[in-house]
């Protein structure tokens, strides 16, 4: 009878978990694409400060993602954590939008609230990992959904955007954190963990062991280069694309159409692993990131961006792919962790530091500063080309 309630608990905060993360996504597509306009419109903040308010979350990431994640972890109710980290999230991102004035208060503010957002997708994602694990509601279906939503908000938050300004990023932001914290705190059933002790010295003596493996280490460096690369177009490609007379509608739909590609790549995942080796994909990731921040460095406009934007589907989804499969191979027992060290140093250490040189190049460059992302890319994939002796060797 317990097995019969447990499953059905699961089920139903699969689904609820589903639209906790439908409402997160939200808020992310529209932070990601229009955040970086806010802070020039509205703050009158420069290319460099954008890039230090965006970063040091980032670099944060390496402590707090830890620590956020081993306290979810030691909770004995799962969903107690995601309550309280998306309840502070909107409070926090309340307090950047309305009391930030100068720019050194928007830096503190918005790390704060930068980090609540990181450190909840992580929550979210392993929740409904967990929810989908056994039942018809699958983990795809769940992520589709999730990304969907984005693809939803970056265009219908660039519409109004358009129309009413920079303070529509406002409201979109915190009327999606309310209705994902709502529907975690009013949604979700108290999930009771099988145990709520860990080893620490467990934990960290596998994070020593996994960081001596060269091979780990090779694949955190290599896949950080080719994403990281990203960084230019995260921060900064809304507002090259405005000075290049592109509206705030038309670039929520090439960022959304973007994201649309990947999806129906992820679809046809399964047929492409069939032929397709985890290393190639990462090597396909840097070869597609280089060619397409080498054009975008050129600042096309018209039909020349969506191929490009199609381009994501490599830059980005075929390199976490090759990334996700070749951490499980290198610590099958330590999948998680593994993929927190891959997170905090890849989506953390590099990417910040590329979101801040990111923001000086957009003000020496503009456009120019996609160049540096294709080295970037380009970077990333030679050392790419040692994966597979490497992480043969530390297996």
């Amino acid at each position: 009878m317990s097995g019969a309630g447990e499953s059905s608990i699961q089920k139903s905060n699969a689904q609820r978990l589903t639209l906790v993360m439908a409402f997160l996504f939200s808020a992310s597509g529209v932070l990601m694409v229009f955040l970086p306009r806010w802070l020039e419109e509205a703050h009158g903040l420069n290319g460099g400060q954008i890039g230090a308010v965006l970063s040091v979350a980032q670099f944060a990431r390496l402590i707090t993602g830890p620590v956020i994640a081993a306290w979810a972890d030691s909770t004995r109710d799962r969903t107690a954590p995601l309550r309280i980290v998306a309840a502070a999230a909107t409070v926090t991102f309340a307090a950047f939008f309305f009391l930030a004035r100068d720019f050194w208060s928007l830096l503190f503010l918005g790390f704060l609230a930068l980090s609540l957002m990181q450190a909840l997708t992580p929550l979210v994602e392993a929740g409904v990992l967990r929810a989908t694990a056994q039942g018809k509601f699958g983990y795809g279906l769940a992520r589709g959904i999730g990304s969907i939503s984005f693809i939803v908000a970056t265009t219908l938050g660039g519409a109004l955007v358009s129309r009413f300004g920079p303070g529509a990023v406002i409201v979109w932001t915190l009327a999606a954190l309310a209705m994902a914290g709502a529907s975690a705190w009013f949604g979700l059933t108290r999930e009771v963990a099988a145990s709520s002790t860990r080893a620490t010295e467990d934990s960290a003596g596998a994070v020593a062991a996994m960081l001596r493996q060269r091979g780990f280490l090779v694949l955190i460096v290599s896949c950080g280069l080719i994403q990281s690369a990203h960084a230019f177009y995260y921060g900064f490609s809304t507002l090259v694309w405005r000075a290049q007379g592109i509206d705030d509608a038309e670039a929520g739909i090439l960022w959304g159409f973007g994201v649309a590609v990947e999806v129906v790549f992820l679809l046809c995942l399964t047929p492409i692993e069939r032929h397709i080796s985890p290393r190639t994909l990462i090597l396909a990731g840097a070869a597609g990131g280089a060619l397409r921040w080498l054009i975008m460095g050129f600042a096309p406009v018209g039909f020349a961006l969506w191929p490009l934007q199609a381009l994501h589907m490599l830059s980005f989804a075929a390199t976490h792919v090759g990334a996700m499969r070749l951490l499980y191979r290198a610590a099958p027992e330590r999948a998680a962790m593994a993929q927190t060290l891959y997170a905090g140093l890849s989506g953390g250490l590099f990417m910040g530091a590329a979101s801040q040189i990111s923001g000086i190049l957009y003000d020496w460059s503009g456009a120019q500063g996609y160049w540096l992302m294709a080295a970037l890319a380009v970077s990333g994939g030679a050392l790419a080309l040692r994966l597979a002796s490497e992480t043969s060797s530390s297996a």
